[in-house]
C-alpha cells in the first residue's frame, strides 16, 4: 500500500504543470496586444473583439466575447463566442451565432533575465454556426507555437500555427492552412503603443473557391494600443494585403480588454 501511495504521489507531481515547470512566483512579463498574432502570456481577461472585412464574395462582420482564465500557473483556457453578420454580393444577408472556439495555452519557458516567453497550445473550432447560412459550421484543430521578447522599448512577438479542417462530411480534400506572424510594438510612449504585424497565410491542402491553394497570402497590419485605465486596453488597426493572393481586400480589427 505504501508503494502504491508513493507511485500515485510521484505521478501527480509529474503531471502537475506547476510542479513540473517549477513554482511560478517570479515577476510577471507583459507584452503589448497585437491584432492578429497571439501572445505567449498566461492571461486572466475578458475581451470584446470585432472585425470587418470586404472581399470578392461580399462583406462580413464579427463581434465576439472571449474569456481567458489560468487553470494553473502555466496553463490557460480561453473560450470565444462570436456573432456573425454577412452581406454577400449575391443572395440575402444573414446574422447569427458563429463557431465557438476553445483554446488551451501552455507556458513552456519564462526568462525574467532576458524578458522572454515561449508558449504552445492548440485551438479547437466547434461547428456551432450555420453552414447553410454562411455563418460557420466548420470543425477544425489548430496547434500553435508563440514566442515573445522585450528588447528595450520594443516588444517582438512571433507565431506559427497549422490548422486542419476535421469536418466529417467534407467532400474531397480537407483544407489545411499554415499561418506565420511577426509583430513589433514600441512601448516608449506613455499611454499608447504603435504596432505593426506581418502575416503570411498558405493553404497547403483543400479545394477552396478562391483558388488560393499553393499560394502565399501576405498581409501587413499597422495598429495601435491605447491604455484607457488600470487593466483596460483598447486596440485597433487595419489588415492590408501586399500580394495578389488574398481572401479580403481589407480587414478592420478592434478590441477592448479588461484584466482582472
Amino acid at each position: 500500500m505504501a508503494r502504491i501511495r508513493g507511485a500515485l504521489t510521484a505521478l501527480i507531481l509529474a503531471l502537475s504543470p506547476g510542479i513540473a515547470f517549477g513554482a511560478d512566483d517570479e515577476p510577471s512579463l507583459e507584452f503589448f496586444y497585437p491584432l492578429v498574432t497571439r501572445r505567449p502570456v498566461i492571461e486572466r481577461e475578458l475581451e470584446l473583439r470585432g472585425r470587418h472585412d470586404k472581399g470578392h464574395e461580399g462583406r462580413r462582420s464579427e463581434l465576439a466575447a472571449a474569456l481567458e482564465l489560468p487553470l494553473l500557473p502555466r496553463w490557460q483556457l480561453e473560450l470565444e463566442v462570436p456573432a456573425i453578420f454577412i452581406d454577400p454580393r449575391e443572395g440575402k444577408g444573414a446574422a447569427g451565432p458563429g463557431d465557438v472556439e476553445v483554446q488551451n495555452k501552455f507556458l513552456l519557458l519564462k526568462s525574467i533575465e532576458h524578458r522572454a516567453l515561449l508558449a504552445t497550445g492548440f485551438e479547437l473550432r466547434l461547428p456551432s454556426g450555420s453552414e447553410r447560412r454562411g455563418l460557420g459550421g466548420e470543425a477544425a484543430v489548430e496547434p500553435f507555437l508563440v514566442a515573445g521578447i522585450a528588447l528595450g522599448d520594443f516588444d517582438l512577438l512571433g507565431e506559427a500555427s497549422h490548422e486542419w479542417n476535421v469536418n466529417a462530411h467534407v467532400q474531397g480534400e480537407r483544407e489545411q492552412v499554415l499561418t506565420t506572424g511577426v509583430a513589433v510594438g514600441y512601448r516608449g510612449f506613455r499611454g499608447f503603443t504603435p504596432l505593426v504585424e506581418l502575416l503570411t497565410v498558405s493553404q497547403t491542402r483543400g479545394d477552396g473557391n478562391e483558388g488560393l491553394r499553393g499560394k502565399t497570402q501576405v498581409y501587413v497590419v499597422p495598429g495601435l494600443n491605447r491604455r484607457l485605465g488600470p487593466g483596460t486596453t483598447a486596440r485597433f488597426g487595419v489588415q492590408l494585403p501586399v500580394a495578389d493572393a488574398r481572401r479580403a481586400d481589407y480587414v478592420l480589427h478592434g478590441g477592448l480588454v479588461w484584466e482582472f
